[in-house]
């Protein structure tokens, strides 16, 4: 069985040194072997590995570390219906973050295209009414 010291899963995973000595306070990863003879030195199993790498792409999409536990199951299996509620929130916030990208977008159109005042003030309350009335 190879293991990897705490540095090298670092060098492999991204993962920082304390953040894997939280993840082995919270439950969520602990070493494989804890060396006995009072050194601070942490071994980690390939599944060890693997399962840093999970806890990493969880906490990529937004997945609190409180609720990693229970997105991956004793099998070693995310829970399908936690991560595909988690996709549809996605979803929604990329769904509103574009409806904000084009709002920010057309505001900075009408300034560059009008220096009549009138004229942006009549297509500012026009762009108003369409964004924000006919919700």
């Amino acid at each position: 069985m190879l293991l990897n010291t705490i540095r090298e899963v670092t060098e492999i995973t991204g993962i920082t040194v304390n953040a894997l000595r939280y993840y082995d306070s919270k439950g969520l990863l602990s070493p494989t072997v804890r060396n006995p003879d009072g050194r601070k030195e942490w071994l980690y199993d390939d599944e060890a590995v693997r399962r840093a790498k999970r806890i990493l792409l969880l906490r990529r999409i937004g997945i609190p570390v409180e609720s990693i536990s229970l997105v991956i199951g004793s099998a070693e299996r995310m829970d399908d219906a936690m991560l595909r509620a988690r996709l549809e929130e996605l979803r929604e916030e990329r769904k509103i973050i574009d409806e904000q990208i084009s709002v920010a977008s057309m505001l900075l159109l009408l300034d560059e295209l009008s220096s009549d005042a009138e004229v942006k003030d009549d297509l500012l309350d026009k762009m108003f009414e369409k964004i924000c009335l006919d919700e």
